[in-house]
């Protein structure tokens, strides 16, 4: 039996006896199986003799079955087997199958912070760790969400833990684990797009720089107590601190961070071919950045000299610009980040902050958002719109033009 399938052919579909099919004339091989019970079922025959279970009538529209149906014959054309694809998505059990058996070796190939991410879907996306692909649903996703909001988090908190869920769903479509995307039509919660942002006052700027003058004082007392007494005992003094710019890391990544806005894993990955000391600049890779596209950065004077001055005494056996002990890319600075942060006496404040901060103060210079959002390499404007807020001396200046127009208007009554 041959029609146009839709919903009102499926309708009026009468039972028999024994099970029978109708068959799409327009997508050949788009089929709907009715069973005697009443049952019936979305078949696509991509070949003779081979054909794939796209779900039951009950869990599909027409339109979606038809779509699933022309991606397995597309997938047949293009030299792939369906039927093969089907039973592999049979094989995974689980949502936590899905991310250790496929997903988790994709984001280690493909994402810079593939740790965070995979953190995120084993803890904060742990309720569906056991369900099947096909019981994660738009409905258990909000309870989840809401829930997540209801608990203490901010709408943005949960979006993030939202996104990365999604995302590793679009994986599964895309990879053919799945028929169909089970949140394409969820949106993000709304959130304030001009959220403030936390940055340092002038106050807290002096007292961090000083608080990093005063570690290196120290540190450079403590090597020289430590050289004194390796003298006294015929060893092999440690380098004199007294004689380099910068006694460690910490210092100059600080205020590298506060001068061009990296991010944390930008400033991690950043190598000395990444700076151009002929146009006073650095560059961001897009393979280390997080859109995944590369920007350039100029260098201020203060960056400037604080590059020149670290290169005088990098280690010759690394190619990245702040290496860890043993040369290699630094995982995190925890310690000596809080360390420092206590001694300054400034409260919650992280390392991302240091960006915030560096967007904040431009915005403040009256730099246009347009500009601070090339300097951060944000994807999508809306992420530079929090730091609107900051802008005041611009809209003051708009305001005051009504005034201005006003005042020509009454001297020409």
């Amino acid at each position: 039996m041959k029609v146009t399938i839709t919903q009102a052919v499926i309708d009026k579909a009468q039972t028999r006896s024994k099970p029978y099919e109708i068959r799409d004339k327009k997508l050949v091989g788009f089929l709907i199986r009715v069973q005697p019970t009443g049952k019936m079922t979305y078949y696509c025959e991509y070949r003779r003799g081979g054909r794939v279970k796209i779900g039951p009538e009950s869990a599909y529209s027409v339109k979606s079955a038809r779509v699933l149906a022309r991606q397995i014959i597309a997938e047949f054309h293009q030299g792939g087997e369906p039927a093969i694809t089907a039973k592999k998505a049979k094989d995974i059990a689980t949502y936590q199958d899905f991310l250790e058996e496929h997903y988790f070796k994709w984001v280690e190939a493909n994402h810079n912070a593939s740790g965070a991410t995979k953190r995120c879907l084993l803890s904060d996306c742990a309720p569906f760790l056991k369900k099947k692909l096909d019981d994660i649903t738009p409905q258990s996703v909000e309870k989840w969400r809401i829930g997540r909001v209801a608990s203490g988090l901010s709408p943005h908190t949960a979006n993030r833990s939202y996104a990365t869920l999604r995302a590793s769903l679009s994986k599964a479509e895309e990879w053919g684990i799945i028929a169909e995307h089970p949140l394409r039509k969820m949106k993000l919660l709304k959130t304030d797009s001009n959220l403030k942002v936390r940055y340092l006052s002038n106050e807290e700027e002096k007292r961090l720089r000083e608080a990093l003058g005063q570690r290196e004082a120290v540190m450079r007392s403590q090597r020289h107590s430590g050289n004194l007494w390796r003298e006294q005992r015929h060893i092999r003094p440690m380098v004199d601190l007294e004689t380099v710019p910068f006694c460690d890391h910490l210092k100059p990544m600080v205020l590298i961070s506060i001068n061009t806005g990296l991010r944390r894993g930008e400033l991690f990955s950043l190598e000395w071919k990444n700076i151009n000391f002929d146009l006073r600049q650095l560059t961001v890779e897009g393979t280390n950045g997080k859109s995944r596209k590369s920007r350039h950065v100029p260098l201020n004077e203060e960056a400037y000299f604080i590059i020149s001055a670290w290169q005088s005494q990098k280690r010759p056996y690394s190619n990245f610009v702040f290496p860890n002990q043993n040369g290699q890319r630094f995982k995190d600075i925890k310690t000596s980040w809080k360390s420092v942060l206590s001694s300054a006496q400034i409260k919650d404040f992280r390392w991302h902050d240091l960006r915030h901060h560096f967007a904040s103060r431009l915005a403040m210079e009256g730099v246009d958002l347009n500009t601070i959002r090339e300097l951060l390499g944000h994807s999508s404007y809306e992420m530079t719109l929090r730091y609107a807020h900051l802008s005041a001396g611009h809209k003051a200046e708009a305001v005051k033009r009504l005034i201005k127009k006003a005042d020509k208007e009454l001297k020409n009554i």
